[in-house]
């Protein structure tokens, strides 16, 4: 059965941590200052089987309102909450403020504690649970189950633990597929281990040996170890609490509200779009507030950007812009929370539509488009068809499917029913026919121009076109899509439009023959090519060029660059050697030096030709023939 995550709310001193220890016989108060003071601080957390035998982790969150920051890092992580009322206090301003956070961070199923049931008689009970549901109509807790409980008897626990028993089995799985991600909402160093981070695995999963990254920061490091629930596991699934101790990372360069996740996670981002709700008891917001602002385990402080003109007033909804302080590692589709900058309460929050974009206010569409966004949960695969068709280049599926906030075979699917959508048989890569065909005229374009450029060359060396036309792409998309374009033909490095070839006209033809035959003058003592060409009056790139295709129609030989002997010069070098090699059997570097009439300055070069050419084969400082 898959495991299940609940975390607590409530107001401060309400029994929250009591009754984190009766249900799991886990003190969450894991600070000394929480345990001398009796109050928790910072968020706690425990395990516990319940009655199924499902696993079940427990985030026990800070109740006083100086704690909040706290709280919120927490309620990410909850698949499902356990809101704790004290029957002799009843609800209380943290215990608003804590529902208003739920509510607005996307928490959806739960069930209510009366907690302190000792303390109160039956009467007062009666009137509280009425005086709760009152103040709970109209949430996701209206008609939730409530129960009394008392922490210290055990009164009403096993009806607590089968209630969260039903409960979660109501909770959906998160998602397993795409990249993995985990907010960081606690760092520690354990000895002879090293750095270690917890948090809830939100969607993917994490392997033992896998290479991951810390964002922001772009902080790389690789996974010794995992635990869950206090156990060693080779792989971590999405929606379990998970402890990762890295290796390649110190602890001062982790700290909470970083997401550890893999490369394809999208770079932190300080402008992010948003569909914003402001609460009913808040203030009317205005253009350029600054707030406090959250998501997952992440805060900053942010300016709100109203993209309508006027306040937004309580109770409404509107699109807007947060500029961030810093950046924040956030996808399409996460949810957030704004608290007034002071006092600090919380106002309003929303779902992010789009992060690393600024719009303009009069900008034509804008509203259709976020509406759209919107009523998709900021998950849309449309966006991902829409950046496709509008590319310059090919796109990774990963970077589609995190930019649609979907998972990649959900965004592969809708791409693939799209007309005149392709991709690369991996199906990492897409584009469209239209992007592919605009791109492959700018191809030939530009080596028309360079084969017009040099018409002594078999085309455009492939580096230089990459450059060119594919500047930052990887060198398999960039043959993928060059394979694609029908009129470019490619041959070992060079890329030309069909049909050409090497243009010998004009004084070409005479600069051919001037070349091969003061070459081949030389013998096997060649000088410069440089000064050659220019004794010619030949162009130097023209005639190093020439020498190219010389060279590969066999005309001449090059020993190494710029130095070339003509072939009939090396056919007589060969002959000398074999007769030589054949009369004398193996011979030395210095005796070839000798048959052949030359120095060892150019005797070496010319042997380790015949060596490539299996003429001969080199044993030590001696040679002999190949059969």
């Amino acid at each position: 059965m898959r495991p299940v995550i609940f975390g607590t709310a409530g107001h401060i001193d309400h029994g929250k941590t009591e009754l984190a220890r009766a249900l799991t016989g886990i003190n969450t108060d894991r600070l000394p200052e929480e345990q001398s003071r009796g109050i928790t601080i910072d968020l706690g957390f425990a395990h516990f089987i319940l009655p199924s035998g499902r696993r079940a982790a427990l985030i026990d969150v800070p109740g006083h309102e100086r704690f909040v920051r706290n709280m919120v890092a927490g309620v990410h992580g909850m698949d499902a909450v356990i809101l704790v009322v004290a029957a002799d206090e009843g609800v209380m301003p943290q215990t608003r403020e804590h529902l208003d956070i739920l509510q607005l961070l996307g928490v959806r199923r739960g069930v209510v504690v009366l907690s302190k049931a000792d303390l109160v008689d039956a009467d007062w009970l009666a009137m509280v649970e009425e005086t709760v549901r009152e103040e709970l109509a109209g949430s996701f807790l209206e008609g939730a189950p409530l129960l009394a409980v008392d922490s210290l008897s055990g009164r009403g626990l096993p009806a607590l633990r089968e209630a969260l028993d039903r409960l979660a089995a109501e909770v959906p799985p998160r998602p397993q597929g795409g990249h993995p991600r985990l907010p960081v909402d606690r760092v520690f160093t354990v000895r002879g281990f090293g750095t270690v981070v917890t948090g809830t695995l939100v969607s993917g999963t994490l392997r033992v040996g896998q290479a991951v990254t810390l964002s922001p920061g772009g902080i790389p490091a690789r996974i010794r170890g995992l635990e869950v629930h206090n156990r060693p596991v080779p792989v971590a699934e999405a929606g379990q609490r998970v402890a990762a101790n890295l290796t390649g990372v110190e602890r001062e360069q982790v700290s909470r509200g970083m997401v550890l996740g893999t490369d394809g996670i999208p770079a932190a981002e300080t402008r992010l779009v948003v569909q914003l709700h402001l609460l009913p008891r808040a203030e009317a917001l205005r253009h350029q507030t600054r707030v406090h602002f959250h998501t997952g385990t992440a805060e900053a402080v942010a300016r709100v950007h109203l993209y309508e003109p006027g306040p937004l007033p309580p109770g409404d909804t509107a699109f807007a812009e947060l500029v961030l302080d810093r950046a924040v590692a956030a996808l399409r589709g996460d949810r957030f929370l704004i608290r007034s900058y002071s006092p600090v309460v919380t106002i309003g929050g929303g779902v992010i539509l789009e992060t690393g974009v600024h719009h303009r206010r009069k900008e034509s569409g804008l509203r259709e488009r976020l509406e759209r966004l919107a009523a998709a949960g900021g998950r849309d695969a449309a966006l991902a068809v829409e950046a496709v068709a509008g590319a310059s280049r090919p796109l990774d599926l990963e970077g589609l499917a995190a930019q649609a906030g979907l998972p990649a075979p959900e965004v592969a699917a809708r791409l693939e029913a799209e007309a005149g959508v392709l991709h690369d048989p991996g199906g990492r890569w897409w584009w469209t026919d239209a992007r592919l065909a605009a791109w492959g005229r700018e191809v030939e374009e530009t080596l028309r121009a360079y084969q017009e450029a040099h018409p002594l060359r078999p085309g455009m060396p492939r580096e230089a076109l990459a450059r060119a036309v594919a500047p930052g792409w990887e060198v398999g998309v960039f043959a993928w899509a060059l394979g694609l374009l029908p009129g470019v033909e490619t041959e070992r490095e060079w890329v030309r439009t069909a049909g050409f070839g090497v243009r010998w006209e004009g004084e070409a033809v005479r600069w051919r023959q001037a070349l091969t035959e003061a070459v081949e003058a030389w013998g096997l003592k060649p000088e410069p090519l440089d000064p050659l060409l220019e004794r010619l009056g030949i162009p130097a790139e023209t005639g190093h060029d020439l020498a190219d295709r010389l060279t590969e129609s066999g005309a001449l030989v090059r020993l190494e660059p710029g130095y070339y002997v003509g072939a009939a010069a090396f056919t007589g070098a060969v002959e000398q050697v074999r007769a030589a090699l054949a009369a004398r059997g193996e011979l030395t570097t210095s005796e070839l030096r000798e048959v052949l009439g030359v120095n060892r300055r150019w005797a070496v070069p010319l042997l380790e030709m015949m060596d490539q050419r299996r003429i001969t084969r080199r044993l030590g400082d001696r040679r002999g023939l190949l059969p």
